[in-house]
């Protein structure tokens, strides 16, 4: 077992030293900001961990920027050796999300990201029943891969809620009927890691992170800047 630095020593402490090989973590937060820049630093930092392995970038929405990665090298002498480890493999559906993790072991990957995990999953017209059996075997598939082949399994998720009012009488009171709420539960329940990173000041770029599993009371706070994670 293996651990990969985040790029924040505060955030690697709230995780006990990193992200670790064989366990996957899942990361909530409720800014694409925060956890994109985290992949970001993670992506690099695993790919200097060992030169010999791949680093997986699962893109479910298209959104991953390469460019952003060279940012984060900081004119790093191997800039050109570590983006080719990286692969960005794009996911464009369910099926192909379920998959993902037999085809990206043939290329010896250290560390294995899904970004927007649940994101086809709430997308795709399934039924709710059809959408949780799907999640929980995708989940045990890539539990035993991170176990199997001592690689880090890292998921991203977004933390929302949708509200609707109880009744005219009552328009202040609302009702958290989420769907989301009830994905993130569900795998929270089927992780070994879990990370939350929630908005401090938006406009500072500025989250705080905390372990929710295993449960700690520590928070720390870190910002995000062009070329990386900081610590407050």
């Amino acid at each position: 077992m293996s651990l990969i630095t985040t790029g924040s020593p505060s955030i690697d402490k709230v995780l006990g030293g990193g992200i670790r090989t064989g366990l996957i973590t899942n990361i909530l937060s409720d800014s694409r900001e925060a956890r994109f820049s985290l992949c970001y630093s993670l992506c690099v930092n695993a790919a200097r961990l060992n030169s010999t392995s791949t680093v997986i970038f699962g893109d479910t929405q298209g959104i991953f920027r390469p460019e952003k990665i060279l940012s984060y090298l900081r004119n790093d002498q191997d800039s050109n050796s570590i983006l080719h480890q990286i692969r960005r493999l794009r996911i464009l559906s369910t099926n192909v999300q379920m998959i993902l993790v037999n085809y990206a072991l043939q290329l010896h990957p250290v560390l294995i990201i899904i970004d927007n995990f649940t994101y086809l999953f709430l997308n795709e017209k399934k039924k709710k029943l059809s959408v949780q059996f799907s999640l929980r075997k995708h989940l045990h598939d890539l539990a035993v891969s991170a176990i199997n082949n001592d690689v880090a399994v890292v998921i991203t998720n977004t933390i929302s809620s949708k509200k609707e009012n109880k009744g005219t009488e009552d328009i202040f009171e609302k009702k958290v009927i989420s769907f989301n709420e009830l994905l993130n539960k569900t795998i929270t329940n089927l992780t070994h890691v879990v990370l939350e990173l929630k908005t401090v000041k938006a406009d500072e770029s500025r989250f705080s992170a905390t372990s929710l599993k295993p449960i700690s009371s520590e928070k720390t706070f870190f910002m995000v800047k062009p070329d990386g994670l900081y610590d407050c």
